[in-house]
């Protein structure tokens, strides 16, 4: 993992896109549990969540021994230009994760290089399961609580892997830039809405999640604005447990694809704004066919959305499969300024902190 360099601290004004919520007695042990199923309904794996408790993670655990991957499935040449063939510097003069050569799949669909079927949506609209079955059922909604009964929601992927039980979100929704903490306890509810009062696959507690200590130890938030090197790593791993009868996650959702390489061309995200004029209720959609990069000081991609925090943590996927909506989430929804959003990638360090969470 990486550990923080000596890099001046620099200043943004940009909003994590994480909702924290007070002390509400309401959620004190967790979001509602999902609905008992009709019998016309997916059978979920729990109708309450495990009464297991999560461990937390340290946040700056030791360097990981790299491990050597396994080769790429497909030419990630095939997914675009790199940083879409923007220029690497950005106004906050901090490097980015290093691209790794290394595409995962997703577990089912045919994802299509170029491929952004939903065009340019930047008004944040809801999205449609027509739209993207895979979508809907690998999108979820995530609840943290900290230390002081605080609550948050965030969104998260499930992503395609052998365990079957990852989720990838952002850095900032496990550990508070703001408390300088990491959650104490986090639930994914895969396809969630109507703010819980529909969750057809199920509640799931977290077991392990994992930041990169670079984020930990040099990532902030203050007075609306984001500030520190670690933003350019916002990005963090769930592993999740398994349901009362063995299963996971992924028996039921499937998994999106990962892009490791930080090429694209174009990209989606869905995932669940709270703040008004959105209320958390239902999955929300925006998409570019040409992104941008370090547009918002960070080395971040970027492109037009007008959306509001609970979206953090959203999957930015490429290579859309236009029938289904199974892609390669290539990098995490992070920060927002007014119409303008972004997105942390992933790389070399994303990848090793996802073996260094697989190997606890």
């Amino acid at each position: 993992m990486l550990r923080a360099t000596s890099v001046a601290a620099a200043l943004a004004v940009s909003l994590s896109g994480c909702i924290f919520l007070p002390s509400l007695a309401s959620w004190s042990s967790g979001p509602p549990a999902p609905p008992i199923p009709t019998a016309s309904d997916p059978i979920p794996p729990t109708s309450e969540p495990p009464s297991i408790e999560p461990t937390p993670v340290d946040p700056t655990p030791t360097d990981p021994t790299p491990t050597e991957p396994p080769s790429p499935t497909q030419d990630p040449g095939a997914l675009g230009e790199v940083r879409d063939g923007n220029p690497l510097e950005s106004g906050s003069g901090v490097s980015t994760d290093t691209p790794y050569d290394l595409v995962i799949p997703p577990s089912s669909g045919n994802p299509e290089p170029g491929s952004v079927p939903l065009g340019n949506v930047s008004d944040a609209r809801e999205f449609s399961e027509s739209e993207g079955s895979f979508v809907t059922q690998t999108t979820g909604r995530l609840y943290m609580t900290w230390p002081g009964d605080r609550h948050g929601t965030c969104s998260g992927t499930v992503v395609n892997s052998d365990e079957g039980n990852i989720v990838l979100t952002a850095a900032h929704c496990l550990y508070s830039p703001i408390y300088r903490e990491m959650a104490e306890r986090v639930q994914f509810v895969p396809a969630e809405a109507g703010n819980g009062s529909h969750a057809p696959y199920g509640t799931w507690e977290g077991d392990r999640w994992i930041v990169p200590s670079i984020f930990a130890d040099t990532a902030y938030e203050e007075d609306g604005s984001s500030y520190g090197e670690g933003w350019a790593y916002d990005y963090a791993w769930i592993r999740l447990h398994a349901s009362s009868s063995g299963a996971n996650v992924q028996e039921y959702t499937g998994g999106q694809g990962v892009n490791f390489t930080q090429q694209f061309d174009g990209a989606q995200f869905v995932g669940y704004p709270t703040n008004e004029p959105f209320d958390g209720s239902r999955q929300r959609v925006c998409s570019s066919t040409q992104l941008g990069f370090g547009d918002m000081h960070w080395p971040h991609l970027t492109m037009s959305c007008t959306i509001s925090p609970g979206i953090s943590g959203s999957g930015w996927v490429t290579a859309v499969d236009p029938d289904t909506g199974a892609g390669y989430v290539g990098a995490v929804f992070s920060t927002l300024v007014s119409d303008t959003v972004s997105g942390s990638m992933l790389g070399r360090n994303s990848y090793d902190l996802l073996q260094e969470l697989l190997a606890m």
